[in-house]
């Protein structure tokens, strides 16, 4: 049984939609396109899955046929992210990926809007490989899922605290259960209020190229560079989740093989924007050397229907004092944090796929709840796009 433990807070958080927009030079058939799409479902489990929650236990179960979507729109791709995140994913159905063709007068665009149990960002990008594979005829591979369990973390244990917090949390919890109209609802009034705001900047190869000169003169990395770029306009210490993949080379299987750390820094106006640079990095460093997978740990050691009652709870669809205030304690509520940034680098897939070309892909991260402010960065073709994801509208807590 494919058990989700560790992604369990993508369950019934109601936006965990990551959208890539790709840019494709030339017209191409529409048809053929689809078609190319539908084969890619089929290459990957992920996308061949239903979500299945019984007696408080979610897991993936295979389906003879797929149940994401396919479909030609004359829509913006920006007006269609708006128009399909009120819409719930049927991840009880196999509806864990909608992915649109929208044919333009000088190019293509497919636009892939996926749950985020369909997989991380890392797994939309060979997504988007095998649909230009099976659009040029090239045989896929099929892969299964790769699900992170328990036994993924018996080498390396929680740090005391963690583990007596833990044990309380399973001691205290009273394991009430959840079901798919509980998903349904949340879903709804999260939206009924709120809705997207996105937008993105595609940097010219000039601009991409000085960033990496810079960060490359002083050692750090460019991540902590941007990391520090965006911490510069704000006057107080900020919190900075950063998702880091502990995804093994060659793995190319749609799943979620992804972790998190988070640091906490006060930019320093009266130190050089490099030596900013230089402190966040040794405190990305270290948090990756300390606790790179902690969060996952963490995650898949506490009560499942927990995690549900947290989300459940921060969007006033549960009243549990418990859940409340385990929210707190996991920053659902009160502080959250500041900034969100996902890097995923420089594009690891070809661009070319025989006479198809991708010129560029804008990646939107999902505006999860505990953040404010999410920022998504992939490099293509030497230029760097950063997009912002941000919400607009008050939710209405009755």
């Amino acid at each position: 049984m494919n058990e989700i433990l560790t992604e369990r807070p993508n369950l019934f958080e109601p936006n965990v939609i990551i959208s890539m927009c790709v840019e494709l030079s030339g017209k191409i058939c529409p048809q053929k396109l689809t078609a190319a799409v539908r084969k890619a479902y089929t290459a990957n489990e992920a996308a061949m899955s239903k979500i299945v929650l019984k007696h408080g236990t979610a897991c993936y179960e295979r389906l003879p046929f797929t149940g994401c979507r396919t479909a030609v729109s004359d829509k913006g791709w920006l007006e269609l992210v708006r128009e399909n995140e009120k819409i719930p994913f049927a991840i009880n159905e196999g509806e864990l990926i909608r992915t649109f063709v929208i044919p333009t007068e000088t190019e293509t665009q497919i636009l892939i809007m996926a749950h985020h149990l369909a997989g991380d960002g890392k797994s939309i990008l060979y997504f988007i490989k095998d649909i230009m594979n099976a659009l040029v005829g090239t045989p896929l591979s099929y892969k299964p899922l790769t699900l992170l369990t328990r036994h993924s973390f018996f080498r390396t244990t929680l740090p005391l605290p963690a583990e007596c917090y833990v044990r309380y949390c399973n001691r205290k919890w009273n394991h009430d259960v959840f079901t798919w109209q509980d998903y349904y609802r949340l879903h709804n009034e999260y939206w009924k209020n709120t809705s997207s705001d996105i937008t993105y900047q595609t940097l010219s190869v000039s601009e991409t190229g000085q960033i990496i000169r810079e960060a490359g003169q002083v050692g750090c990395s460019v991540n902590s560079y941007l990391v520090t770029l965006f911490l510069q306009k704000y006057q107080r210490k900020c919190e900075v989740g950063i998702p880091v993949s502990i995804r093994e080379k060659d793995n190319e299987a749609m799943s979620n093989l992804t972790s998190g750390i988070s640091i906490h820094y006060r930019y320093d106006r009266k130190k050089a924007f490099m030596e900013n640079a230089m402190r966040v990095h040794k405190k990305i460093q270290k948090k990756l050397r300390q606790r790179k997978t902690f969060v996952l740990q963490f995650l898949a050691a506490l009560p499942p229907t927990l995690i549900d009652a947290v989300l459940l709870s921060t969007h006033h669809c549960f009243r549990n004092r418990f859940a409340q205030q385990t929210a707190r304690v996991m920053k659902y509520t009160g502080k959250t944090r500041d900034l969100g940034i996902t890097n995923l680098t420089v594009l690891d897939i070809p661009i070319l796929y025989g006479d198809y070309k991708i010129e560029n892909i804008i990646f939107v991260p999902p505006a999860v709840s505990y953040s404010q402010n999410i920022i998504g960065i992939l490099t293509v073709n030497g230029k760097m796009t950063i997009s912002f994801h941000g919400m607009r509208g008050t939710q209405d807590p009755s």
